[in-house]
């Protein structure tokens, strides 16, 4: 189901430009936001600056300010587009955060609605776009749709934002983070739940300091016709026998994609010898067997849509090899998911081979290898590269803040319990490539609940069914890097603890420049807690940054320059203290300066 829906945002994504019909268009040109169109709310917060740009400006306190504005009634019977420009002057938290109420069936966006919001802002510094669902009154059990891939929202955020939602209930989410239109995907989703809404609009959560620091532009509203003016492409090419590879298509294409003369194989292949039409992926069968390891090319030409575009292109096709023990090894794995998530294991390839993995097995031990699950999809893992199995591609990502989703692999696993077990990978003919017994007891002894904490591999020279070799993930990194290179990977061994100030001096002013006091680490082995606190000139502490934290090996922390009370710091140079120790007892403490030199 998960990997139709992947298919529908390709079409989506590659069926634009449209034929739109506005809804709202709202640039604020005029200098006014009290007419054509009409937006309600908090309107004694806001202004049109001299920019001609709607802002929020709010007396100096903690609040919550909106306006919305009607955008006639919505039936999500066309798909729909939304657009706007946001500019947060300053760092965004969970105290300073802006959303976009895409959909709501009220106008007041504080009451009581059903409706999604788009929300840019969160405490951390790769912050990343999220969509939610408001069923009642908001809170933190809003639904999440889906989460944006590229953390650019963390400083000062001045984006330009597109979200769509076809007839089918699918949420598309681009961006480009410089505020240009430049595009480029961030995060889809599925949610059919609200299907009519009457109201757009924006609303801004924020302490005061930053009650006059949002700032939105260019709003837009419009349905659409999809008019197809592009050719197919090719979303698949994948060896898949001896002789053949499967071609897979964007959309519908004519009995052109039948016709032998419209493809030609490097390497000596030529023209296939037919094509066959399995249920719109074309199997093209060629008279010589391929050799694994080849790297050819596929001319495709005159390949036509339904609306009669062609296409013309060369697409590259690798042939794959076969893996054998020790060359493709268990990296990460999560057994005690949290409530609605789901178990994953992650693989990476240590060989110089190019392994379609269609056929490999993964497996639990219960006296004997038992429990296999057979990977039934056709996917290329190349050479020092990741892929991530899991049941829930979406429950995965929505878990773990740093993914790479775009080697999530979707498959029925092997039951894993959340106490031990051992796990396996093996190729189609069985021979086990690799295998690793788990426990809970392996985990981190000071984290108090291992729910939703994945246990990663330190290193990739470390042998793999040893229990040395494996940690539980940083609490920094967010208990799991699904996808990416673990948050404790100690291929190379440093001597000591490396503390720097990257900005010994800053200025938070929102000014682009030095706007961070940025913090980096550099661990010399797993299993460090760490506390970072801000003392001032007089011994007072001014903010802590890090309270008993688990640390990944390498990371960086920031400041921007407020206080724990929210206030702003004074201009002046404080004492960074940073406190690591360890299971042992052992201590190790840095101590830096860092100047601030202009307020905020």
């Amino acid at each position: 189901m998960r990997k139709n829906f992947l298919e529908i945002i390709l079409v989506v994504v590659v069926l634009w430009p449209l034929s739109l019909i506005a809804q709202l268009n709202e640039d604020f040109s005029d200098g006014d936001f009290t007419s054509n169109p009409v937006w309600l709310g908090d309107v004694s917060d806001f202004t049109v600056n001299l920019s001609n740009e709607l802002q929020l400006n709010a007396p100096s306190v903690s609040s919550v300010s909106y306006l919305s504005t009607e955008t006639g009634l919505l039936d999500f019977s066309n798909n729909i587009i939304w657009e706007f420009k946001i500019n947060l002057l300053f760092n965004p938290s969970n105290s300073n955060t802006g959303r976009f109420y895409l959909v709501s069936n009220y106008e007041d966006l504080n009451g009581a609605l059903n409706g999604y919001y788009l929300r840019i802002g969160e405490s951390g510094a790769v912050d990343k776009l999220k969509l939610y669902r408001q069923d009642g009154l908001t809170s933190s059990s809003d639904e999440l749709i889906c989460t944006g891939m590229y953390g650019a929202y963390g400083s000062s955020p001045n984006a330009r934002i597109r979200v769509t939602r076809d007839v089918a209930g699918n949420w598309l989410i681009e961006a480009d983070s410089l505020g240009g239109t430049n595009f480029i995907f961030e995060a889809g989703g599925t949610d059919t739940t609200h299907q009519f809404s009457k109201y757009s609009g924006v609303w801004c959560k924020y302490t005061s300091s930053n009650s006059t620091k949002f700032i939105f532009d260019d709003i837009s509203v419009s349905a659409n016709v999809i008019i197809d003016n592009d050719p197919p492409t090719v979303v698949s090419a994948v060896v898949t026998a001896e002789n053949s590879i499967d071609l897979s298509y964007n959309e519908s294409v004519t009995t052109s994609a039948e016709d032998i003369n419209n493809y030609f194989l490097s390497g000596g292949n030529g023209q296939p010898l037919i094509v066959v039409n399995n249920n719109n992926s074309y199997q093209l069968i060629f008279n010589d067997s391929f050799l694994a390891g080849d790297q050819l090319s596929l001319d495709i030409s005159n390949v036509f849509d339904l609306s009669n575009n062609s296409l013309t292109t060369t697409i590259p096709i690798t042939v794959p090899d076969t893996a054998f023990s020790g060359e493709i090894i268990i990296n990460e794995i999560l057994f005690d998911p949290y409530t609605g998530g789901s178990d994953y294991i992650e693989l990476y390839n240590l060989s110089n081979k190019s392994i379609d993995l269609y056929g490999y097995m993964i497996a639990d031990y219960d006296n004997a290898i038992d429990n296999f699950k057979t990977i039934t999809t056709h996917y290329i893992l190349n050479p020092e590269s990741y892929v991530l199995l899991t049941e829930d591609s979406i429950a995965t990502a929505n878990d773990f803040f740093q993914n790479n989703s775009q080697v999530f692999l979707e498959m029925d696993l092997p039951t894993f319990p959340n106490d031990s077990a051992t796990a396996y990978v093996l190729n189609p003919d069985s021979v086990v490539l690799d295998y690793f017994s788990y426990s809970d007891d392996m985990h981190f002894d000071l984290i108090n609940n291992v729910e939703g904490v994945s246990l990663e591999r330190i290193g990739f020279s470390f042998p793999s069914n040893n229990p040395s070799s494996w940690h539980s993930a940083a609490e920094s990194a967010g208990w799991g890097t699904p996808g990416l290179e673990n948050s404790h990977n100690f291929s190379s061994v440093v001597s000591d603890l490396l503390f720097n100030v990257d900005t010994p001096v800053f200025s938070p002013d929102s000014d682009g420049f030095e706007d961070l006091a940025i913090f980096s680490y550099q661990m010399n082995s797993p299993g460090n807690v760490a506390n970072l606190v801000v003392y001032d000139k007089l011994g007072r502490v001014i903010n802590t940054l890090l309270s008993n934290e688990l640390l990944s090996s390498d990371g960086v922390i920031t400041w921007d320059g407020v206080m724990s009370s929210g206030d702003k710091a004074p201009i002046g140079i404080y004492l960074i203290y940073f406190e690591v120790f360890d299971l042992n007892g052992n201590v190790q403490v840095v101590k830096k300066t860092v100047t601030l030199k202009s307020k905020i």
